[in-house]
């Protein structure tokens, strides 16, 4: 039986090795982010700078969000798909209406879990507030985990199980990154995480390149993940979504330009290829 075990086990390791060299060996294309005036510059700030004087990047795009100092093309629209997502409510909806059994609770720091229901063993998708060098309450980003029930493989004991902690940053997400965690955190409650690399399973024969690879195709698989979603959501959801864009295109630090529809903003999401996301990834602290 171990030995069978040990050969599935090799096998899926090896599907992994090959998808990450073909990712590796891809021919470059031209691409969105290609268009982008400015190369990517990691940001030091998570405040947005004024988009006031610049260029909307309008090539290949409905018409284009502007892309703020040191942005690339990619990350000006995730940051407005995250704050769209994000959106309490929005993110809620969005989870009761995929899952039946999956819960959401915010937590008072990095080192708190989640409150537990007697005789409930379902997913909880649970966030907190990361600290920031100025420690600014409003300024502070939300980081999203998973509290899940899972069998005990460090047991001796046969069929055992003990609530483990889930950080889409240990198995897809580049380290520290911001955006998209709740994504994932949704992705992995909710059993949907075919398509994405598991790091763990090969980071002990990965370079810094093959890693960097990883973390650029779970995001743009992320992205296709989200897009198929958004296009499947009810009217009472997607309504939300356009108000909530609408109130984000008046504030010009967006970089929305005026009259941009929710419905170009996600066709424009379309567009992006995997190679769009390289300088987003490079950058990233």
């Amino acid at each position: 039986m171990l030995s069978k075990i040990a050969a599935i086990l090799d096998a899926l390791l090896s599907v992994i090795k090959n998808h990450v060299s073909l990712l590796y060996s891809m021919p470059r294309t031209r691409s969105v982010g290609e268009f982008s005036a400015k190369k990517t510059v990691k940001k030091k700030s998570n405040k947005k700078k004024s988009n006031k004087g610049k260029t909307p990047q309008k090539e290949g795009f409905t018409q284009g969000i502007t892309p703020t100092e040191g942005e690339s093309v990619f990350e000006s629209y995730l940051s407005v798909l995250t704050h769209l997502l994000g959106t309490q409510e929005i993110y809620e909806n969005i989870v009761d209406e995929f899952s039946d059994v999956v819960t959401i609770q915010e937590v008072t720091g990095k080192n708190r879990n989640p409150t537990l229901e007697t005789k409930t063993f379902n997913p909880i998708i649970y966030y907190y507030k990361l600290k920031n060098a100025d420690d600014d309450e409003a300024e502070r980003e939300t980081h999203y985990r998973v509290y899940s029930y899972e069998k005990n493989e460090s047991s001796r004991r046969k069929n055992t199980f003990k609530w483990k902690i889930i950080d889409p940053y240990d198995l897809y997400q580049k380290k520290d990154s911001h955006g998209f965690c709740q994504m994932f955190a949704f992705y992995i409650a909710t059993n949907n995480t075919i398509g994405f690399i598991d790091k763990t399973k090969v980071k002990e024969t990965m370079t810094k390149e093959h890693l960097k690879l990883i973390h650029t195709h779970n995001t743009f698989e992320c992205l296709q993940k989200t897009i198929t979603l958004i296009e499947n959501l009810p009217a009472s959801i997607k309504n939300a979504l356009k108000t909530e864009f609408s109130d984000l295109e008046k504030d010009p630090v967006n970089g929305i330009p005026p009259n941009m529809k929710f419905s170009d903003f996600v066709e424009d999401l379309k567009r992006f290829k995997v190679t769009d996301l390289d300088d987003y990834i490079e950058t990233l602290k």
